[in-house]
């Protein structure tokens, strides 16, 4: 794909570049080297996706992995290629172990500085910290623990827990980079050593990390304007920008009504002939709601109450129709079945979006291992 940065793009054209871009296309975010989406190639495409709400960050990497189910994506965490910590807005991501060093490097710091009152507020100091780390490195060796056995260490080594203290110690030791959430145990994950569980960590410096990190970032979410990938890391415009200047030879512009927006012009070309679905079925913590700051283009602002009630930082499940959000999905799970019940934003669905929702609903189910009921709904 050739442009130049004057090149023109309407919106709705700007949304089938980014469907591409996240992977949602028919073929997923394929690996090259193995010809086929897989749970990794789809992390490696977006660099890192929102990781808070577990079931929900699974089905994120499945439904962009078409051929994978939720032991193919568990899998990839219990051979550490991926894990699950907090590189970004304070906020737990899924994202490849091996990018953990270099991203915390550019981001920790301004993290940790930004919670100074947080600590202060629960009593925490850098004695404290210490403290817990050394029970952590004893406790968490060889295997790990899952979160409240290792709440119950701090505790049994005199560390208090009560009052959000037991999660912000956990917070910080990953922003420290001492522990990752990596293998699963049932339905949780086990918090491991970084250094035991990352066996061959990426190191950066300085300007080539935030090159890489705009070149990631662009890859699997343009075209996007730079105040978004500053929001997403919310690192300060002026190291965005840096990141921008070191790739800019692999970047192509657009202006999208008077803004401009930055694609990785190799990804588009990559992804060129790829037709993505009609409808897609996405969890509320996905990054096609969550991965970039303003959602005008996805959803009208008149029904973004809906998909983000009181705007408290809940997000629902979303009907996503040629990239804008028309609808809700919920689920049940029975006995023998799931029962899923999608609800438009408005009005009712479509003859047309209901067929593309039945269809995401047996991926849905094929990815779960279970059989998929779609209710009426509206």
């Amino acid at each position: 794909m050739s442009s130049t940065p004057s090149t023109r793009l309407p919106a709705s054209e700007l949304l089938q570049l980014r469907l591409r871009s996240q992977g949602l296309g028919e073929c997923g975010a394929v690996d090259t080297d193995r010809g086929a989406a897989t749970p990794a190639s789809a992390v490696d495409r977006l660099f890192a996706l929102q990781g808070q709400d577990l079931p929900g960050a699974l089905w994120s990497l499945g439904v962009r992995a078409p051929d994978s189910d939720l032991a193919d994506v568990q899998a990839a965490f219990d051979r550490g290629e991926l894990v699950r910590t907090w590189p970004f807005r304070g906020t737990l991501f899924v994202i490849a172990a091996a990018d953990v060093p270099w991203v915390l490097a550019l981001t920790a710091e301004r993290s940790i500085r930004g919670a100074a009152r947080r600590r202060e507020q629960l009593g925490l100091d850098e004695a404290t910290f210490d403290a817990a780390e050394a029970v952590a490195r004893d406790v968490l060796s060889g295997g790990g623990l899952t979160r409240q056995p290792l709440l119950d260490a701090f505790a049994a080594g005199g560390i208090a827990v009560d009052a959000s203290r037991g999660y912000h110690m956990i917070w910080t030791l990953a922003q420290r980079g001492v522990i990752v959430l990596g293998p699963f145990e049932g339905r949780e994950q086990r918090f491991v050593l970084a250094d035991e569980w990352i066996t061959a960590p990426r190191r950066l410096e300085a300007d080539e990390a935030l090159g890489e990190l705009v070149r990631r970032y662009l890859a699997g979410r343009g075209p996007t304007p730079e105040s978004d990938i500053a929001w997403w890391t919310k690192l300060p415009l002026r190291d965005v920008r840096r990141g921008i200047d070191v790739v800019r030879g692999e970047l192509v512009g657009f202006d999208v009504a008077g803004v401009h927006h930055w694609a990785h012009a190799a990804t588009l070309d990559r992804v060129a002939s790829e037709n993505p679905p009609a409808t897609i079925l996405l969890p509320g913590f996905d990054e096609w709601m969550l991965g970039h700051g303003d959602r005008d283009p996805v959803v009208d602002p008149e029904h973004a109450q809906q998909v983000v009630p009181g705007n408290n930082g809940i997000f629902k499940s979303t009907v996503v129709h040629r990239g804008r959000v028309v609808g809700l999905w919920s689920k049940r799970t029975l006995t023998r079945r799931t029962v899923l019940t999608p609800t438009a934003l408005e009005g009712t669905l479509s003859k047309t979006v209901r067929a593309g929702v039945a269809r995401a609903a047996d991926r849905y189910g094929r990815f779960l291992g279970t059989e998929i009921e779609v209710a009426d709904g509206r």
